[in-house]
């Protein structure tokens, strides 16, 4: 297959520069791969999401996406860049003016998308992700695990290159936990590339078949 995504001896500092976050750290995913960020806060999985998503560059490393140089990028091409992605980041915001179904149509709109493909668009993904009954309701009548579905739709509703889920299933129960499991396994199977980072033991076990690689603050542990 395809590599998608390449990291390769990242090396990233903390903002005073007094300990190393990641220390030659590597990392390559197949297109159409879904794998597993496991390890502790502090252990380096946000600091990965940032370098792929063009927040943040390492002191030394490669970073490749779709055979991109993620850290060579500025201006109007880091933007064109990032809205190849679907990102969704630990209690991502939502607009609290804009109900479920206007969430999910904003990354189409910002596209300029015509109406009538947004709204086929954002029904294909209200209905793969069990919100039809919250569509109209605004973020402040959502349940926790309604916000993350939307948030989760909208990230996804562009068919973005890769999807970059950190912590999806935070402050969620067991139940709402692997639904959220559920949902991304299914995105990954109708092709889409998914890379999750998780704290938790038990999220990561609804994911029996996926590649798991163990984080820890300054290095990077294949299981």
């Amino acid at each position: 297959m395809t590599e998608l995504i390449g990291l390769s001896g990242i090396t990233v500092l903390t903002q005073d520069g007094s300990r190393r976050i990641l220390d030659g750290f590597d990392l390559h995913i197949e297109k159409g791969s879904l794998v597993l960020l496991l390890g502790a806060g502090g252990s380096g999985k946000t600091t990965l999401f940032k370098l792929l998503a063009g927040e943040q560059t390492p002191e030394r490393g490669e970073v490749l996406v779709g055979g991109i140089s993620v850290p060579s990028l500025s201006g109007g091409k880091l933007a064109r860049y990032r809205r190849s992605l679907g990102i969704v980041m630990q209690d991502a915001p939502l607009l609290e003016n804009r109900s479920a179904e206007e969430q999910i149509m904003l990354p189409l709109e910002i596209e300029g998308m015509s109406a009538e493909r947004r709204h086929e668009r954002a029904q294909a993904a209200i209905e793969r992700f069990g919100l039809s009954d919250a569509r109209r309701k605004l973020p402040k009548a959502l349940s926790m695990s309604e916000r993350q579905r939307v948030a989760i739709a909208r990230a996804v509703v562009r068919e973005p290159l890769v999807l970059l889920a950190d912590e999806p299933a935070a402050h969620l129960d067991a139940n709402d936990s692997k639904e959220i499991a559920r949902l991304l396994l299914h995105e990954n199977l109708r092709g889409m590339t998914v890379l999750i980072g998780t704290s938790d033991e038990h999220f990561a076990s609804y994911f029996p078949e996926t590649p798991v690689r163990r984080m820890e603050s300054g290095v990077g542990i294949n299981n």
